[in-house]
């Protein structure tokens, strides 16, 4: 079985592990040593004891700088058969190593190594050209000048979508790094009007995805324009609201829609929690919002609550039915 170690001076092994869980769920393969935060620590005996433990097994060792006395100790180790040593590490290349398959080579890891590197950026926050099909800017404009009537069911070349997710951060680690892969998706409609009207939040979502996949902003209505335009209907699209009710808008009056998921939901609307139900501690809804879910259901009964692809699938209609 593949194996992943974090060793680090202090605790940042235990702190990226912690961020890393928070985007692709509980891991049990992944074994974190804080190095020297008490100054009994025997780093070598827990190396020592660690190797033991996994002595058969294809281990990714991860440790935090090249010169650093954890690298050093782990050196020993790195020549063995099976375990590969990669220091100076970030998140990235974290979550790459963790999504892999248990076949993953050397030679995938360097790649993963390469791509995470470039992640090391100096953000800055200028107005950037919208990443949408060649095209589809065109074919918005023209549906948005005809006036369409949304009311009237989607069109007859509506797109059919891969999913459809709820969720009030948007585009954020776990949408971005876990579930653009589970789905297979190539482009991403993100289906908000106050995102859609604010540049620096739009540059931002845009810039949250990884290489190759499309990303469309827009407002909820025009996010419909656009996936029934018919170019639409040749890619893999993840949408994304933030609000149930946005999700049964787009559920309405678009075509066939493979996965529907309730991720996060109603933690940041300003509206306090008393006013609210609490489904689950990420999803806390209004009476308003549960009406829409249970319209919502209507067209899509399978519709479930899942934060990231390694958690359980619950049917939201079982969590409603308790609430009555």
């Amino acid at each position: 079985m593949r194996q992943i170690l974090i060793a680090t001076h202090g605790k940042m092994a235990s702190g990226i592990r912690y961020t890393l869980e928070l985007v692709v769920g509980k891991m049990d393969v992944i074994t974190t040593i804080d190095a020297y935060v008490n100054p009994e620590d025997d780093v070598e005996k827990m190396l020592e004891e660690y190797f033991s433990v996994h002595e058969e097994e294809r281990i990714i060792a991860f440790t935090d700088l090249r010169g650093g006395s954890v690298n050093q100790k782990l050196m020993q180790y790195a020549a063995r058969p099976g375990v590969t040593l990669i220091t100076g590490m970030n998140l990235p290349v974290l979550l790459q190593v963790a999504l892999a398959g248990e076949d993953v080579t050397d030679e995938d890891i360097d790649g993963y190594v390469r791509a995470a590197r470039e992640e090391l950026q100096v953000i800055s926050v200028k107005p950037v050209e919208e990443v949408v099909p060649a095209g589809e800017n065109a074919a918005a404009g023209q549906s948005e000048s005809t006036g369409a009537d949304l009311s009237a069911g989607p069109a007859p070349s509506a797109a059919q979508i891969t999913a459809l997710r709820v969720d009030d951060r948007l585009i954020h680690g776990q949408v971005a790094m876990t579930w653009t892969k589970q789905l297979r998706v190539d482009g991403i409609v993100v289906a908000n009007d106050d995102a859609a009207g604010d540049p620096t939040q739009k540059m931002a979502l845009q810039m949250a995805v990884p290489a190759g996949i499309r990303v469309l902003v827009k407002p909820v209505r025009e996010a419909i324009r656009a996936l029934n335009y018919p170019k639409a209907s040749q890619m893999r699209i993840l949408v994304l609201t933030r609000t149930v009710r946005d999700a049964l808008e787009v559920r309405r009056n678009v075509g066939e829609i493979g996965f529907v998921n309730v991720g996060n939901v109603g933690r940041f609307d300003g509206i306090d929690i008393s006013q609210k139900k609490v489904l689950t501690p990420t999803i806390m809804l209004t009476q308003d919002e549960i009406e829409s879910l249970e319209e919502l259901l209507k067209l899509s009964p399978d519709a479930c609550m899942q934060q990231v692809p390694g958690d359980e699938q619950n049917l939201v209609r079982d969590v409603i039915g308790k609430l009555k």
